[in-house]
C-alpha cells in the first residue's frame, strides 16, 4: 500500500511519492531534525519476506560503504513497524531513461557521462561491491554530475564487507529480477554464473551505446530474443545517417564483448581510456594524468651520450629490451615501442610525452660509451607532477649490458609494483649472448622495424653476422624468419625465401621453444607457405607464452581472413588494435573484415579509429607508405575519397615499383569503380613476383573487378 503525506518513518516525514524502483517504493520526505528534505525508499508490502528484507538492507550496507560524489549517499537505514525503510540524500534532475526517450546524447555528453560512470563503478569496485543492475533507469542526470543508485542487487565479491557474498538465486524471467536488468545484463549473468566486476563493465557499455545510439544494443521484439541477442549476436548498427564517435565507439563496444576476459579489466581501465579519447578529440575533460589506474609507463629511447654520438642503435636497444621485459608484467600497461620512440629527438617535455602517451610513469635515461666502458644513467619519472620517482646510475664494462638491463627492468617494476615474485623476476630477464652479436642483432633489429626492402636486405644480413658468432642465439634466428617471410609476401614470392624462413624459424624454436618471438616467426614462416592449420598453432603458443604479442595477434589476424574465418580474425585483429594502440593497421584490417559480415556499424567505428591513428602517425612518418595508402583506402569509407587520392598518389609517388603500393593503389581505384586504373596497377603488379594470391582471391576491395577475365588471369600469374 501508498504511503499517504504526512506519514512518519522514524524521524521522517513523507511529503510525496517519488517513484518505484526494482527493490522499492521512493519517496520524498522531511528530516526535522537536520531541516532538509531526503529521499526515503521502503520495501513494497506490508509484510516482506526475509530474502526481500536481507537484499534491501544489503543494498544500505553496501551503499553507505561508499564515499564518492558519483554515488548517491545512504543517510539512514531503519524499521517502522513491519516496514524497513532507507534514507537517501534527495537528487534533483532526471533519470537517464527519461533523458533517453528524447534522442542519443552528443558524443562529448556521453564520453563525460562515461567517465563520470566508470569512475563510481571504479570506486565501487574497489570496495569489492558489484552493482549488477546499472542500467538508465537506475542513474540520474543533476546538475552537479551523475549519480547511480539502486544498489538492491549489489552483490559483495571476495575479500569485501560481506564475506558470503551470495545473494539467493532467483529466475531470469522479467526485467528488474535480482540477477539484473534483460538487455544490460552481461551473458554470465544471463547463464546464470557469477558476476564480477567486469559484468559492471558490460553494462555501462550497453547504456554508452544507448546514449550514442539512441538504442539499446540487444532489444529484440521478444524476451528471448533480447536474451540470445545478448548471448550470441552484436549490438544493433546505428541509424543509418547517424553520426557517431569511432573512437568512443570501439571503446565501447569493448566493453560489450561476450567474454569478460575481452572486456577492459577495471573500471579504472576503462576511465583510462574514455579520458585518452577526451584528450584527443577535445570532446571531453582532459587529465593530466591518467586517475584511479593501474600503473602504466612508457619507456623513451635512450639518449646518445657518447663522443662520437654513434651508439643510437645501442640506446635504442637497450630501451625496446627494457620494453619487451616490462610488457611481460601483469597488470602494468606499457606504450609500444612506435609510441614511445616518436619522442626520439627529446624536444618534448616528459609530462607532455606521458599526457599524450596516457601514462602515468615514463623512463627516460642516458648511455655513454667509450671503448669497453659503458655509462647508463636512467630515471624513473611521475607524469602529473614531473618528479624523480627513481633514478639510478650504472658503470660498468660493455659486457655487462645485459646485468644492467636486468637491473634497470626490476628496479622499474619494484618502483611500480612493489615486491615481485620470483617468476615475475624470470619474466624481466632477457636473452643473453656475446655482446658483439648482440650489437649486431640491435642494428638488425633496427632496419627490421622500418620494412623496406633495402632495410630488411640490410637486417639480415646484419642477423647473420650475429649468428656468426653466436650460433645459438635464437631471437636472430626468428629476426631472419621475419626477413625471409616479409621478402616473400611482397618482394618475389620465391622458393628460396620460402625455404629460408622455415629453416631459420625451426632454428630459433630448437634453441628457445620458450620464446614467444620464436613461435611467432614460425608462425609467420608456415602462413606463407600456407601451411595455415599449424601457423595457427604456433601463433596461439606465442600468445600463450606473451599475451600482449602484437605480431602474433596480428599475422594470426591475417592468416584467418586468408582462411575465410572472419570471426576470428576480426577477433585477433581487434587484440593486436588494443596490445598496440598506435597500429592504423589492425583497426582498418578489421573494418575490411566487418564490412564482409555486413556488421557496418562495427566497421564504420574501426574505420574512424583506423583513420585517426593514420594521421597521428603520418605527423611523425609523412613518408610512411603504408600508412598512407591504407588510409587511403579507408577515406573511401568515410566518403572522403578525394583526401585518399592525394594520400594514395603520395604513396605512389614516393614508392612508384613497391609490389604493396601498386597492389593497394589497384584496390583504391577498384573500389571508386575505376576499374582500367585498377589493372593498369595490377598488370605492373604481375611482373614483379608478387604473391598473396589466396588474400587477394578473397578481398572485397577488388570484388568490382571480379568478372573481367583479366583478372582471372591476373590470379593465374600469382605464386
Amino acid at each position: 500500500m501508498a504511503l499517504t503525506p504526512g506519514t512518519r518513518l522514524g524521524r521522517y516525514e513523507v511529503i510525496g511519492p517519488l517513484g518505484t524502483g526494482g527493490m522499492g517504493e521512493v519517496y520524498r520526505a522531511r528530516d526535522p531534525h537536520l531541516g532538509r528534505e531526503v529521499a526515503v525508499k521502503v520495501l513494497p508490502g506490508c509484510c516482506p519476506d526475509d530474502g526481500a528484507r536481507a537484499r534491501f538492507e544489503r543494498e544500505g550496507r553496501a551503499v553507505a560503504g561508499l564515499s564518492h560524489p558519483g554515488i548517491v549517499a545512504i543517510f539512514d537505514i531503519g524499521t517502522e513497524g513491519d516496514t524497513p525503510y532507507l534514507v537517501s540524500e534527495l537528487l534533483e534532475g532526471e533519470s537517464l531513461d527519461r533523458r533517453l526517450a528524447r534522442g542519443p546524447l552528443p558524443a562529448a555528453e556521453v564520453l563525460d557521462l562515461g567517465l563520470q560512470l566508470a569512475r563510481a563503478a571504479a570506486a565501487a569496485h574497489e570496495r569489492r561491491v558489484v552493482h549488477r543492475d546499472l542500467k538508465p533507469g537506475n542513474l540520474f542526470l543533476t546538475p552537479k554530475g551523475l549519480k547511480v543508485f539502486d544498489f538492491g542487487l549489489a552483490a559483495m565479491t571476495a575479500g569485501g564487507d560481506d564475506a558470503t557474498g551470495e545473494l539467493p538465486a532467483m529466475g531470469i524471467t522479467t526485467p528488474g529480477m535480482a540477477v539484473g536488468t534483460v538487455g544490460y545484463m552481461a551473458p554470465e549473468q544471463v547463464r546464470g554464473e557469477e558476476a564480477d566486476p567486469r559484468s559492471d563493465l558490460f553494462a555501462i557499455g550497453a547504456v554508452l551505446y544507448e546514449c550514442l545510439t539512441g538504442r539499446p544494443p540487444f532489444r529484440r521484439a521478444t524476451l528471448a530474443g533480447t536474451l540470445g541477442a545478448v548471448l550470441g549476436e552484436p549490438p544493433a548498427p546505428p541509424d543509418p545517417g547517424l553520426e557517431v564517435n569511432g573512437e568512443l565507439m570501439r571503446l565501447v563496444l569493448r566493453c560489450l564483448e561476450k567474454r569478460p576476459a575481452d572486456r577492459f579489466q577495471s573500471a579504472a581501465d576503462l576511465a583510462f581510456a574514455l579520458e585518452s579519447v577526451a584528450r584527443g578529440s577535445g570532446a571531453g575533460p582532459a587529465a593530466s594524468a591518467p586517475a584511479g589506474r593501474g600503473p602504466s609507463i612508457a619507456v623513451l629511447p635512450f639518449a646518445d651520450m657518447s663522443p662520437g654520438r654513434d651508439q643510437g642503435f645501442f640506446c635504442e636497444g637497450i630501451a625496446e629490451e627494457l620494453i619487451n621485459a616490462l610488457s611481460l608484467l601483469p597488470g602494468l600497461a606499457v606504450a609500444s615501442r612506435t609510441s614511445s620512440f616518436r619522442f626520439r629527438d627529446g624536444s618534448a617535455d616528459v609530462r607532455e610525452i606521458g599526457r599524450r602517451l596516457g601514462v602515468a610513469t615514463v623512463v627516460e635515461g642516458s648511455v655513454r660509451r667509450a671503448g669497453d666502458r659503458l655509462r647508463v644513467t636512467v630515471q624513473l619519472i611521475d607524469v602529473a607532477d614531473g618528479y624523480h620517482r627513481w633514478s639510478e646510475r650504472w658503470d660498468r664494462e660493455v659486457a655487462d649490458v645485459f646485468a644492467i638491463q636486468d637491473e634497470i627492468a626490476e628496479s622499474v617494476a619494484r618502483s611500480l609494483q612493489g615486491v615481485l615474485t620470483e617468476g615475475q623476476r624470470e619474466a624481466l630477464h632477457g636473452e643473453k649472448t656475446e655482446i658483439e652479436a648482440y650489437e649486431y642483432f640491435l642494428r638488425g633489429r633496427q632496419h627490421l622495424h622500418r620494412a623496406q626492402r633495402q632495410d630488411l636486405v640490410a637486417a639480415c644480413r646484419l642477423f647473420e653476422r650475429a649468428l656468426a658468432i653466436d650460433p645459438g642465439y635464437a631471437p636472430a634466428w626468428a629476426g631472419i624468419a621475419n626477413v625471409h617471410s616479409q621478402l616473400h609476401t611482397w618482394w618475389g614470392a620465391t622458393e628460396a625465401d620460402l625455404e629460408r624462413a622455415d629453416q631459420a624459424s625451426r632454428r630459433a624454436l630448437e634453441l628457445r621453444p620458450d620464446l614467444a618471438e620464436a613461435h611467432a616467426a614460425r608462425g609467420l614462416a608456415l602462413s606463407v607457405s600456407r601451411h595455415y592449420a599449424e601457423s595457427e598453432a604456433e601463433f596461439a603458443e606465442a600468445l600463450r607464452l606473451d599475451p600482449g604479442h602484437f605480431e602474433a595477434a596480428y599475422y594470426w589476424g591475417r592468416t584467418c581472413f586468408t582462411m575465410g574465418k572472419l570471426d576470428e580474425a576480426a577477433e585477433l585483429l581487434g587484440r593486436a588494435a588494443t596490445a598496440r594502440p598506435d597500429d592504423f593497421q589492425s583497426p582498418l584490417l578489421s573494418a575490411m573484415v566487418r564490412r564482409m559480415q555486413g556488421r557496418l556499424g562495427e566497421a564504420q567505428a574501426l574505420t574512424e579509429d583506423g583513420v585517426e591513428r593514420v594521421r597521428r602517425h603520418l605527423e611523425v612518418e609523412p613518408d610512411d607508405g603504408r600508412a598512407l595508402y591504407l588510409g587511403a583506402s579507408a577515406l573511401v569509407d568515410l566518403e572522403q575519397a578525394e583526401e585518399g587520392r592525394r594520400w594514395m598518389a603520395r604513396a605512389e609517388t614516393l614508392y612508384p615499383d613497391e609490389g604493396s603500393v601498386l597492389y593497394n593503389a589497384a584496390c583504391f581505384h577498384a573500389r571508386l569503380g575505376e576499374g582500367e586504373a585498377a589493372f593498369v596497377r595490377l598488370e605492373r603488379l604481375s611482373g614483379t613476383g608478387f604473391g598473396m594470391r589466396d588474400w587477394i582471391a578473397r578481398d572485397p576491395d577488388l570484388e568490382s573487378l571480379h568478372g573481367d577475365p583479366r583478372f582471372a588471369r591476373f590470379l593465374e600469374l600469382l605464386r
